[in-house]
């Protein structure tokens, strides 16, 4: 009696199981194949973004001059007593140095460096100069458009600042298109015909980054987990029904290992016995990508520790030296020179166009140098622990698990420094920039592994083995679409059922 109440159960469980899969599967198995299809363009091309490597090496270079306002003296003309930045820099817009302020809510403030004047608006005709220049002055400008709100192409908040813009088209077989901010004459963003093409192939139905969502950032967050989370229901459910449905048995000379007669049950049986697993573990990593409930630390300084590594606040009023004169002892072209706070010192970083830098005091004449001494850093990493010991230190010439990228990037040496406290805190310090580029606490080691590992098969014996990662992933993700076809399928078949019915 009691096996039979068990047997029915197990029964009920089966069917309502089978019910979940069947119309999670109708509702999704069209996005899963989006999914699918667009992770093979996402294997070689990413949203066309503007890189920062390529915008130092097309910038207009800073000439220096004998009357250069220094940042103290902007700092008391203009009162800036009221304000947290997030970034001060010294570029150069229309032949001339200028200071390009951005506080901590995205405004930008925006000030001749030889006269300390406020920078009026930039006009079409001075956009058109800009985007020229920056293609090197070797094509013609199409037409010009004002952009007064966020486009396909510069569908994040980050973008807001600075608007309104202007949308340079060139007239060149790409396509090209520059877009040049009204407020600080930067350009933000470049892409052409093809880069948008292989956008609306990959990125675009891959992150659902249509710009009418992704402007509402936590809209669209929350459209992805909850997208995420029926997926992973839906994969969950159809493993259970595809293992339970396994029944090895012989017909004629073959064994057959699926109940279903019908093509497309049978083949959806067999792909999803196959390549279930896999589909899981991506829609799961997909998931986890959002870090959805916050569960796992940024990667970043939160403001505390930030504040304890620069020593407090950045401000132009600790900047005494003139950087007019420590452009003019510079040999190779500075294309941007950042104000930055370390240990309480202030600090000028120039980012040559070759992708070179060098750091220097801002209180006190001395030589440009490559980077501080580590035990700079090692001591700041102290101020911020200051009850926890130092494991270990290492100067890193080559990527780790986890500090890394695809295109292999990422500025080397770093610096590894890790603490023996209970979260096992791990800090990458770009020596070069005295910055911490990266931080690592369990939960965020955790995610790495769940979100990179599971979703990009990132695993460092692996990764950086080509082309035995691509050939690998080509053939899984070969599999999740013949998945996604064969439920795509069934879905169809239903769904001509139900209006035949009808």
């Amino acid at each position: 009696m009691a096996k039979s109440k068990t047997k029915k159960l197990s029964q009920k469980l089966t069917k309502k199981l089978l019910w979940v899969h069947r119309y999670t599967g109708f509702t999704l198995s069209l996005l899963f194949l989006c999914w699918f299809l667009s992770g093979f363009v996402m294997m070689y091309k990413d949203f066309p973004y503007l890189s920062k490597t390529e915008a130092l090496a097309h910038a207009e270079g800073i000439t220096p001059s004998t009357d250069w306002m220094t940042p103290q003296e902007l700092y008391q003309k203009h009162n800036l007593v009221n304000h947290r930045w997030a970034s001060i820099k010294i570029v150069s817009k229309r032949g001339r140095p200028m200071y390009r302020l951005q506080d901590d809510q995205g405004k930008f403030y925006c000030f001749f460096a030889d006269t300390g004047q406020k920078v009026p608006a930039f006009s079409k005709n001075e956009a058109k100069s800009i985007a020229s220049h920056f293609m090197g002055n070797k094509v013609k400008i199409a037409h010009v458009e004002k952009m007064t709100e966020l486009d396909q192409w510069t569908p994040r908040t980050r973008f807001l600042p600075y608007l309104p813009a202007y949308r340079v088209y060139l007239d060149d077989r790409k396509g090209t298109v520059c877009y040049v901010s009204s407020i600080t004459g930067q350009l933000f963003q470049k892409l052409n015909t093809t880069d948008k093409i292989w956008a609306w192939l990959g990125p675009i139905p891959h992150w659902i980054y249509f710009k009418s969502l992704r402007i509402h950032t936590q809209l669209w967050r929350d459209v992805i987990v909850a997208l995420s989370l029926v997926g992973v229901v839906m994969c969950l459910t159809g493993l259970y029904m595809g293992i339970i449905r396994v029944r090895r048995r012989k017909k004629g000379n073959k064994w057959v290992f699926s109940p279903y007669k019908k093509v497309w049950f049978k083949w959806h049986h067999y792909t999803g016995f196959v390549f279930g697993l896999v589909t899981f573990t991506w829609i799961l990593s997909g998931l986890f990508s959002m870090n959805p409930w916050k569960w796992s630390p940024s990667n970043s300084l939160d403001s505390q520790a930030k504040q304890v590594w620069q020593g407090g606040k950045l401000s132009p009023k600790l900047f005494s030296v003139n950087p007019s004169k420590v452009i003019a002892d510079m040999k190779e072209k500075v294309s941007e020179l950042t104000l930055t706070h370390f240990a309480g010192k202030p600090y000028y970083q120039l980012q040559m166009a070759n992708g070179t830098s060098k750091l220097l005091p801002g209180n006190q004449r001395q030589a440009p140098f490559e980077r501080l001494d580590n035990q700079f850093y090692i001591q700041q990493v102290k101020a911020i622990h200051p009850k926890m010991k130092i494991l270990r230190v290492q100067e890193l010439k080559d990527y780790d698990a986890y500090y890394y990228n695809k295109h292999r990037t990422k500025p080397l040496p770093v610096l590894k420094v890790d603490l023996d406290d209970q979260a096992h805190t791990t800090y990458y310090i770009n020596p070069k920039t005295a910055k911490v580029v990266m931080k690592y606490e369990t939960t965020s080691r955790v995610n790495r592994w769940i979100y990179h590992g599971l979703h990009s098969l990132d695993f460092p014996a692996l990764f950086f083995r080509r082309p035995l990662w691509d050939i690998i992933v080509i053939i899984l993700l070969l599999g999740g679409t013949s998945l996604s076809i064969t439920g795509l399928a069934l879905t169809w078949k239903w769904l001509k059922r139900k209006i035949n019915f009808r």
